[in-house]
């Protein structure tokens, strides 16, 4: 969940309290904030939600903590919004209001197609003779069926593979165990040579087109040989398996894929012909032709008007609009909303709110209503409660600033110049001329400068590093020295360059340094402002409402159920080491919590105690359960092997390499 600020688990859980005077949490129950219960199926429908590609992660036990505690941080944020009157909030209300219009448009919708689908689509049935007649005028071109052979082959390299399948096929051998027994084609010599179906068309699963063999195949008789036959893969010998002369697809096989051809020619003509009509004639549709009226429509009590027009107009994607911005398309537009609305009215009349479709579509609306709700409230809490209670203080702007003014905040010395080009002769003349008199040299560049982009920024040519190409110029001319040394205010040139005779005004310069603190504060304070909101979020916001709404975690929802019995569990112990270590470890201590008298109890203490220390690199924790062998099952095999890892797990294991003669340094 990108951009999610979260809060150890870890940290979470030592802050728990269980409410005075509330109950347990039961089976399926994994958390408590307050009265809010979050249960496991709750959970489960959080991780869904995940795309399939980030979903992994969160599929192991520690995966499902860290998905439960963005689900608590979300819950404890929108207690406290609920608790700060932040449903009032004129923003979250604007958000709620969006929402809700959603809803009724998803209603509307659906209830619209439910009526097309139940009343249009449904009601119109093919006649059985357009049916028949259909079948009838297509027999050959659609409905024709080529003869089809199934084959099974046996495929040979040598001479003596060839000789002895022949004898074996003659000897009377089934086919089949021929094929596994001596084939050489990996991918269907155990299913006993089964290749498939071979067409007229020539096409031979895994050889490709060989028309003659295909004529051949199709030829035999059922339960014939044929072969060997020479193909690009080597020598065969095929069985036809099953053969479907050729003919016609019957009727009644035909039948649903004729009806789908036919089927919304009918539905289309019914619906504009007959339905649209009768529906225009029963709800008292008007239309008004007069140009400049404002109604443009009526639909018993309910109007279309100007103004809804154009709203349709702006909703249709840009790239399509002009086809509709027109006399006529405004009228097609019209038709379309009547159609809409009497649509509306004839599904509300037959109760289709209730129809299975609609209710579903409806609920989920409303589900993604009160997210969105959901998310306003949190925003808004965000918003007021932790990014604006979270300032960057003065010293660290101050500290990160001084951190950084010889790198972020560094600058070169610069100068920023103006230009004006001209051409040589008596434009260059007057260019001077006015320069002389003292004419504003932006004027001057603006009207008599030949280089279009600084002429239409007044002669601009923008910030120059002093070691940079002047822009435009073709790069660094021999008097750029002189320009880069020159006071503020003055003109230099005229000079040829790239874009003509051109003269130069220096209008601005800043020394190599530092760029000043008030020029980047703003910059500062949006690149620290993240992390401090982060914290204050982490280490005040989520303890302080923690501690308010009583969270509680019930861990054992989390564990194997008693039901998969002491072997299971420690399979599945073993399983998750490498992929999910700190599990692994709970896993191993639960066995011992739920068999203490289980003679693999001295195994899973010495597996803890190797997962810490291999896969976690927690040697104080290793040398706990490491010791727990040694101390509680002085019997145990692993008893050496725990003292070994006491004495040498967190050594370097080049010490336990031997050294070879290559490896010895003669003195």
């Amino acid at each position: 969940m990108p951009g999610k600020i979260s809060i150890p688990l870890a940290a979470l859980l030592l802050l728990l309290s269980a409410a005075c005077g509330t109950r347990p949490l039961g089976e399926g129950e994994v958390a408590r904030i307050g009265s809010r219960i979050i249960t496991m199926e709750e959970l489960e429908r959080e991780l869904q939600r995940i795309p399939p590609y980030q979903r992994a992660p969160f599929e192991t036990l520690q995966g499902r903590k860290q998905l439960l505690n963005h689900m608590i941080e979300r819950e404890l944020l929108l207690a406290a919004a609920i608790d700060e009157g932040l449903e009032n909030d004129s923003a979250v209300l604007a958000q709620i209001a969006l929402a809700e219009e959603m809803v009724e448009s998803v209603r509307q919708r659906a209830m619209t197609q439910a009526f097309y689908q139940r009343h249009v689509i449904e009601a119109v049935q093919v006649p059985d003779s357009m049916v028949i007649a259909y079948y009838n005028d297509n027999l050959d071109a659609r409905f024709r069926r080529q003869a089809t052979a199934q084959v099974a082959h046996i495929l040979l390299s040598t001479p003596r593979a060839i000789e002895e399948t022949r004898t074996r096929l003659d000897s009377g051998e089934s086919f089949d165990s021929v094929a596994v027994a001596l084939s050489e084609h990996a991918v269907t010599r155990n299913q006993g040579g089964r290749m498939g179906m071979v067409e007229q068309n020539g096409n031979i699963p895994y050889i490709g087109t060989d028309a003659a063999l295909a004529a051949l195949l199709l030829a035999a008789p059922e339960g014939g040989i044929v072969g060997p036959v020479e193909t690009s893969l080597g020598t065969h010998f095929f069985r036809v398996t099953g053969i479907e002369p050729e003919g016609h697809t019957s009727l009644e096989d035909a039948r649903a894929s004729i009806e789908s051809v036919l089927k919304p020619a009918l539905v289309n003509e019914f619906f504009k012909n007959t339905l649209i009509p009768e529906l225009h004639e029963r709800y008292g549709v008007q239309v008004f032709d007069e140009p400049n009226a404002e109604i443009l429509a009526t639909i018993g009590e309910y109007s279309i008007t100007r103004v809804d027009i154009e709203t349709a107009i702006e909703a249709i994607p840009y790239y399509q609009r002009e086809a509709y911005d027109t006399v006529e398309g405004r009228q097609i537009l019209l038709g379309s909303l009547i159609e809409q609305k009497i649509l509306e009215l004839a599904a509300d009349g037959l109760g289709m709110e209730q129809d299975s479709f609609v209710v579903a579509q409806v609920e989920m609306a409303m589900e993604q209503a009160q997210m969105t709700r959901n998310s306003a409230l949190i925003q808004e809490y965000y918003n007021r409660f932790v990014v604006a209670a979270a300032p960057v203080s003065e010293e660290a702007i101050q500290e990160y600033y001084a951190a950084h003014t010889g790198d972020i905040y560094h600058q070169s010395a610069q100068t920023r110049f103006s230009v004006v080009a001209t051409v040589r002769g008596e434009q260059q003349e007057l260019v001077q001329g006015l320069l002389d008199q003292g004419a504003p040299f932006d004027s001057v560049a603006s009207t008599h400068s030949i280089h279009e982009p600084t002429a239409a920024m007044n002669g601009d040519l923008g910030w120059v590093t002093s070691d940079s190409p002047l822009p435009y110029m073709g790069g660094r001319p021999e008097f750029a020295d002189e320009l880069f040394a020159a006071p503020v205010g003055t003109v230099l040139g005229p000079w040829p360059t790239g874009i003509g005779i051109t003269w130069f005004k220096v209008t601005d310069s800043v020394e190599e340094g530092a760029r000043p603190l008030a020029e980047v504060r703003a910059s500062i304070e949006a690149a620290l402002k993240p992390g401090v909101v982060n914290n204050y979020l982490r280490n005040t916001v989520f303890p302080a409402l923690m501690e308010e709404y009583e969270v509680e975690i019930n861990e054992e929802a989390f564990l194997p159920a008693l039901s998969i019995g002491p072997d299971s569990l420690m399979t599945l112990a073993q399983e998750t080491m490498g992929t999910d270590p700190e599990t692994a470890v709970r896993y191993f201590a639960l066995f011992v919590e739920r068999y203490p008298d289980n003679p693999r109890c001295d195994q899973a203490v010495f597996l803890k105690g190797f997962t810490l220390s291999e896969k976690l690199r927690n040697y104080d924790a290793a040398r706990v359960a490491f010791r727990e062998v040694t101390e509680s099952y002085p019997e145990s095999d692993l008893v050496d092997d725990a003292e070994w890892m006491i004495e040498n797990m967190d050594k370097p294991i080049d010490m336990f390499i031997p050294a070879t003669e290559d490896s010895v340094t003669i003195q």
